[in-house]
């Protein structure tokens, strides 16, 4: 589910579960981390693309699988937020290549990137108010890390998708292109960054999240809590079942 080129300096991870819109399972998850190692191991790539096959680039956690993908870290297991969390602390420049849907999971993995280009027909969003769901502590963080706030509100009580265009302004990404122009895009931007120096990339990453990272520390215990209940509440259950029978779901706030 997951495939690696290598191009001159710089490597290019790609999701491929096209059939379903490259949303993610738990081998896919597992494939990513591995692919992610592989790439942290070859100290001859420079820079790392992150994209998906086909018309999307991730439409999140394959709700098909129920809660068996974790969101959250927790006994040992591979998480969204573990490999996500591996994706943002590699110390090469990494960027994000988006088209279609980039929903939930799917646009939190690629704003732990460094950097994303979007096709003007791109969809990301974060709409996990409709099937009774809350990002975990460090989502909610990593969005307002690249949008702020105000539109971090925006996103995740509307639950809508915007386009790449809107995204551009408000500075989710750094990027937007037609869609015909979003691979001559990313292969200028790829190879623009790789041909830099590698000590001086990796420094300059270094420094980068280092100073996010004590920006944004907080304690948080007491959120994961209220995030856990509602994970496990009724409602949660009844907006998987909805979204899966194409149905608005019945909420009952427990």
């Amino acid at each position: 589910m997951i495939k690696i080129d290598r191009t001159d300096d710089y490597a290019t991870i790609r999701l491929s579960r096209p059939e379903k819109r490259n949303s993610i399972n738990n081998q896919m998850l597992a494939e990513l981390e591995e692919a992610l190692t592989a790439v942290e191991s070859d100290k001859g790539v420079r820079a790392l693309c992150l994209a998906g096959e086909g018309r999307h680039f991730c439409a999140g956690i394959d709700l098909a699988e129920g809660h068996r993908v974790a969101a959250t870290e927790g006994g040992g297991r591979l998480s969204l937020e573990s490999v996500f969390h591996h994706l943002e602390g590699l110390s090469i420049p990494t960027v994000a290549t988006v088209q279609g849907a980039a929903l939930a999971g799917g646009c939190e993995l690629a704003l732990h990137c460094d950097l994303r280009i979007a096709a003007e027909n791109a969809r990301i969003g974060m709409p996990l108010a409709r099937i009774g769901l809350s990002p975990p502590f460090n989502f909610t963080r990593k969005l307002i890390e690249i949008i702020g706030a105000p539109y971090t509100c925006q996103l995740l009580f509307t639950a809508d998708a915007i386009d790449g265009r809107r995204a551009y302004e408000i500075g989710m990404v750094n990027e937007v292109v037609p869609d015909a122009e979003l691979d001559n895009a990313v292969k200028a931007l790829m190879q623009k960054v790789s041909a830099n120096a590698p000590l001086s990339l990796r420094a300059m990453k270094a420094t980068i999240r280092r100073c996010m990272s004590a920006a944004f520390d907080a304690g948080h215990d007491d959120i994961e809590k209220l995030i856990a209940t509602v994970v496990k509440s009724q409602d949660s259950k009844e907006g998987s079942r909805a979204f899966l029978e194409k149905r608005k779901p019945v909420w009952k706030g427990e």
